[in-house]
């Protein structure tokens, strides 16, 4: 996303806003628009392509949701049916991007090599979560035009933040706030994304820095913990970054989108870090995966062991949410740290607890246990942005070495 783009964004959100009568219309054309300007670099017959599909696909999930696409679609179990096969093949098209099997795609519809389905994630979210709510006797109830618009509003198509369709709904019909607070959040994402992002990426971990790095005592190590330490805040300044230009843009239209990040390094476990980093990405992942996970292996055996039913649902999570962020190894390991992580400070609080009760009447005891859980957290999370960063297992391995000044 570029300077102009966001502008360009802003522009439009504006003009919407001052069209308070055709308010949801001109959103809407606005969206269709932005969708086939951000596959507009891809040549006109690929954002065309691609563009009709995502209109397609959610003309699809809106027919069934509404019951309106074919009267045995209204029982119960021609329902569950119908949006099954929808959450199939959303989940399918998902799998595709994700895989080198996506060329092949592709080549099928004529698309050039290289083509890349922009902001599909973000629309498969939205999309499964109706799906999912509707198997279970949640309809939404919206219009095309505004179910269209949630699923496709321009500013979380990129990147998010992932909202709920009834809270979405909810501020469609809301009167617009001020627009001091939009333009200040405007401008402390773009701070953020293009300043500080941008600046760390000089010095930040990449492929490239951890191929060269030196590796082997004290001097070495504290250079690749500078580099993890840019790494980590520079996605963190970058994504949050862009959910602030994201919600800014919203406020300008009349559209608060949720909350994606609050201050995700401060938190004292790993726990409190997933509840405040990408939230909407954390409760989706919750909700639709996690718990059906627990609620399907508590009716089997393993019921008496609820321990281990929550270390499989915990670290299936987190696996696939790395296996979100692509096909390859580094995101597995990413993703198993985590979920083993979260599963053994779970264990820890259980035990903990009397001795927090009793630590809860000294206050400058726990404020100091605080800062060192603040500490331990930020240092667990960096070495996981390791596995993240490296696509490579020797570099990974290079670099877990080296930061504890060990040769590699």
């Amino acid at each position: 996303m570029t300077l102009p783009a966001i502008g360009l964004m802003i522009a439009a959100a504006w003009a919407a806003r001052m069209w308070p009568a055709q308010r949801r219309n001109a959103l809407l054309a606005i969206s269709l628009t932005a969708l086939f300007a951000l596959h507009a670099d891809q040549g006109v017959y690929t954002a065309a392509v691609l563009s009709g599909a995502a209109v397609i696909l959610v003309a699809g999930v809106w027919l069934i949701v509404t019951e309106q696409a074919a009267p045995t679609w209204t029982t119960p179990e021609g329902r569950k049916r119908a949006a099954l096969i929808l959450i199939i093949a959303v989940i399918g098209v998902f799998a595709a991007l994700k895989l080198p099997m996506a060329g092949q795609v592709g080549a099928v519809f004529s698309l050039p090599s290289g083509w890349a389905w922009i902001g599909f994630s973000y629309l498969a979210f939205r999309l499964l979560h109706v799906l999912l709510d509707y198997r279970i006797g949640r309809a939404p109830g919206l219009s095309l035009p505004d179910f269209a618009l949630y699923a496709l509003f321009f500013p979380a198509i990129p990147a998010g933040p992932i909202a709920r369709v009834e809270v979405f709904a909810k501020e469609l019909r809301a009167t617009p706030g001020p627009l001091t607070p939009a333009l200040r959040r405007l401008m402390r994402g773009v701070f953020k994304k293009f300043v500080l992002a941008d600046g760390l990426a000089l010095f930040a971990l990449s492929e490239a820095l951890a191929a060269d790095a030196r590796t082997g005592g004290i001097g070495a190590a504290a250079a690749l913990w500078i580099a993890v330490y840019a790494y980590a805040l520079r996605l963190f300044w970058d994504f949050s970054g862009y959910t602030d230009i994201a919600i800014g843009i919203g406020m300008v239209a009349g559209i608060k989108l949720p909350e994606n990040f609050e201050s995700p390094y401060l938190k004292s476990n790993l726990n409190a870090f997933w509840n405040n980093w990408h939230i909407t990405l954390s409760m989706w992942f919750r909700a639709y995966v996690f718990m059906p996970i627990s609620r399907t292996l508590m009716s089997t055996r393993l019921r008496s062991q609820r321990e281990i039913v929550v270390l499989i649902a915990q670290v299936s999570t987190m696996v696939l949410i790395g296996l979100w962020h692509g096909a390859a190894l580094n995101f597995v390991l990413w993703g198993l740290w985590h979920g083993v992580g979260l599963w053994v400070w779970r264990q820890y609080a259980e035990r903990a607890r009397d001795w927090d009760a009793r630590i809860a009447e000294q206050p400058r005891l726990q404020r100091l246990i605080r800062a060192g859980g603040v500490v331990v957290t930020f240092h667990y999370v960096c070495i996981g942005w390791v596995f993240f960063a490296l696509p490579s297992s020797d570099l990974i391995g290079k670099v877990l070495l080296g930061l504890i000044g060990r040769a590699a």
